[in-house]
Formats: C-alpha cells, structure tokens, sequence
C-alpha cells in the first residue's frame, strides 16, 4: 500500500461521515417541517422558527467541535536561527539532497523522540535534545534523513487533509481530559480506535517510503545511531529517576540534564569495559557542537523537561555545583533529625566514630559488636516503640550526617546513581549496607571495620 492509497482510504471515511452527517440533518428538517405542517403552524410562524434554530445548534455542535478538535501540540523548546545555524544548514542540505521542502522550523524536545510536527505555517522538525548531546554529527544527519524526507508526504494536500481528518476525529471523541464522560463512552472509544488504526497504518506506510528514499544518505551511521539511541533512552530514564525527580520535588529544576546524560553513558560505557571503543566515539564531533550556547539550549531543555514530566512549571534553577547543598542535604538532615540523638544506633554511631580517634564526638559509651537487648524496631521493656531506629534510610542519613561532619566522607554526584558519600580516596561509602547490618541485627562490625580503614 502506498501513502497516497492509504490517505484515499481516510477520505473516504471522511466523505462517509460528511455525506452521513447531512442526511441526517436533511431528515431531522425534514421530519420538523412535518411536524410543524402537522400542527398547523405556517412555515414563518415563531414555533417553527425556534424549533429550526434548535435543529440547526444541535447539529451545528459535533461539527464545530469536530473542525476545532486536535491533538494537543508538544511542550517544545524553539531553536531561532541565530541560535542554531550549522543544524539549519545541516537540514537544508539534507532537504536539497533528497529534494524535498525544507521543514519550517528546528525545535527541541526533552523526551527521547524525533519527529515532523504539523503547524499552520508548515510541519517543524522536531528533535529529542538527548541526541543532540550524544550522538555524533554522522550519526544525527542519519538519523534526521528519514524524517527530513517525510517532507514530502508532508506537502502532499490528500495526505495533509487525511491527517487533519483523523486527528481532529480522534481528539474530538475522546474528549478534553478531566471532563465528565459524554454520551455513548463505549461506542466513542470504539470510534476513535478505528480512526487511530487507520492513522497509523497511514503513518507507517509514510514512514516507510521516507526510510526507503533515505536509504543512501549515511547508511552505516544510521545503523549505528539507532543502537545509541536506545542507550539514550535507557541513560535519560536514569537521569530523570535519580537526579531530576528528588530536585523537582524539592522545588528545584538542574538545567543540565543533557550535560548529565552524557557523564551517565559515559561512566556506563566504562563500567560495561567499552572505555576503548567509546574514547573513539566520543573523540568524534558531537552534535550539540551544532548549537551556538548549548549551555542556553540545555538549560532551556531542561525546564521544559520538568513542565513536561512533572506536569508544572519550575521557575528555581541548581546547578550540579550546588545540587547537594541545595537538594540532598536538607532532605537528609530531615531524616537524619528524626533519629533522637538518645537512641541505642545513634549512641553506638557517635561512640564509634569517637573511638576512632575522630575529634568532636563525645565519648564514654561502651562499644561492643552487637548493640544489646532487643532489636532495633521493637519495644523492650521499660522503652517505648516510639524510642526504638528509625527506618533504615533515616539511621542512613543520621550516619551519613556524623560522617560528613567528622570529615571522614563528603558527598559527590553520580551520574548514574545520583548523589553519594565518597570517602578520602573517592571511592563510595556503603552507607545503607552499614545502616542495614546496624538496624537488622544491631552489628557494627561493618562501621567499626570502614572506620579503621579510613581513619588516620
């Protein structure tokens, strides 16, 4: 099937619906000018009138809410050409190549996608800024060819009419989100499933006449980009889980998340003993380098990101500079403050670190393996539930707050697993191993051993 066949076939749905639509409304006049003659009114008097309004509002409604429907366009960050000359010209050459019209405008998305977005003034070509921030310029001009040979379709007016057809059915019957369910919900999905089948099917056949005249233009890049791009995805869900998520909650937006997600691959990339053959990547050109202040651009980006993952938007910007004094420490003195400095754990983490030779921690309570009498969470007798750990995240961040303020761990940022407590050396302290062992069973031969390697 070809694409011109396929929109043929949602016009003449759409032509079914039209000439449906009219003969209903033929009837329904039909059936109030019998009604009226019936009655005895004339063909001017006001019953028949008001009764011919009504016909004409209710069957005016669907079809002004059908012409108005449409899926609701992206949350995009616009790229003006000053910004973004050598992408621009990239895209134009690749038009020129494949001899198609060169979309109306660039713009970024913070998901991982690319795309042609419909707009009046022509479709735009619509870019996932995490590509631009890790694949390489070879592999983005391999990428965008397909999409950019999608122009075509796009200046096709049976195909256009087809889409605007089948993207106002679809927004039309399923409705504003939040709204009550309007009449006939089963029917109405019904409906709007079989008009999202036939899109697709229009779309796939589009997409695979676009591949096809693209098929020359960096094969070999292009193969490669869609591994990367898998990865891409794969790192930007980290990024997003473990860094983005805690500051957004926190009322903070990073606006580095592209600069993240390339330290996260990266660090992936190492730990998966591909440091050879990714120093060699990376040593080619990137494609944000594309960009004029991809600093501006990825700020940009990362806002938008947060409007659209976390449905509002953030006006406070961080830094990675200062993202744990302004994120994870507050959180975890919060934590760290909900353990009562009296409690049996607390007294046992103060001693140790004393003991240690660590100056500033009071001294003076016994230090054994096992913290005796009953275990941490149960009430023995004479204490109360209320006096007995803490969750292990809490005696975590009580630990990690001791540490921290002996000087014997300081936090550092990772890529991948977000914030962590680094020892003298660099290397990440167990923290929750120790504050498990020390919660479950009362050991502390964990903290006591870390202690003895990285004290003086």
């Amino acid at each position: 099937m070809s694409a011109h066949r396929a929109a043929r076939a949602l016009l003449r749905v759409r032509a079914w619906v039209i000439a449906a639509y009219a003969l209903s409304a033929a009837a329904a006049c039909a059936g109030l000018i019998g009604l009226a003659r019936l009655r005895g009114w004339g063909g001017f008097g006001p019953g028949a009138v008001i009764a011919a309004a009504v016909v004409c509002l209710l069957w005016a409604a669907p079809a002004i809410r059908l012409h108005r429907s449409a899926i609701a366009p992206p949350k995009t960050v616009p790229l003006a050409g000053e910004s973004a000359p050598e992408l621009e010209l990239l895209v134009r050459q690749l038009a020129l190549q494949l001899q198609v019209p060169t979309p109306a405008g660039i713009e970024l998305s913070p998901d991982c996608d690319a795309w042609l977005d419909p707009r009046p003034g022509g479709p735009v070509l619509v870019i996932g800024a995490p590509f631009l921030w890790w694949l390489r310029v070879s592999e983005l001009r391999g990428l965008l060819a397909p999409l950019v040979a999608g122009m075509a379709a796009a200046g096709d007016e049976r195909i256009v009419r087809a889409r605007a057809f089948a993207n106002r059915s679809i927004g039309a019957l399923h409705g504003r989100p939040g709204r009550t369910p309007r009449p006939f919900p089963t029917m109405r999905r019904r409906l709007a499933g079989y008009f999202e089948a036939r899109a697709e099917v229009l779309e796939r056949v589009v997409a695979w006449e676009a591949v096809a005249a693209s098929r020359m233009i960096e094969p070999a890049a292009r193969a490669y980009a869609h591994e990367q791009i898998n990865m891409a995805a794969a790192g930007w869900d980290r990024v997003l889980t473990r860094l983005a998520q805690p500051a957004w909650e926190s009322g903070y937006c990073p606006v580095g998340l592209n600069v993240a997600l390339v330290g996260a691959l990266t660090s992936l990339g190492r730990r998966d003993r591909m440091a050879g053959s990714l120093a060699t990547r990376l040593s080619e050109r990137p494609a944000c380098d594309l960009l004029e202040q991809p600093g501006d651009v990825d700020a940009r980006a990362s806002r938008m990101a947060a409007e659209l993952f976390e449905g509002r938007r953030i006006e406070r910007t961080v830094t990675w500079e200062r993202y744990v004094t302004s994120v994870t420490e507050p959180e975890l003195v919060r934590r760290a403050e909900s353990v009562p400095d009296e409690h049996p754990a607390a007294k046992r983490i103060r001693t140790l670190i004393a003991e240690a030779g660590v100056p500033g921690a009071r001294r003076g309570e016994a230090v054994g393996a096992v913290i005796p009498g009953p275990r941490v969470g149960e009430a023995g007798a004479g204490q109360t539930g209320d006096a007995l750990e803490p969750d292990i995240d809490s005696l975590a961040a009580y630990l990690a707050v001791r540490l921290v303020e002996a000087r014997l761990a300081s936090w550092g940022l990772d890529w991948l697993d977000g914030p962590v407590l680094r020892d003298r050396a660099g290397d990440t302290v167990p923290i929750h191993d120790m504050a498990a062992a020390l919660a479950d069973v009362g050991d502390v031969s964990r903290l006591s051993d870390w202690l003895a390697r990285n004290t003086p």
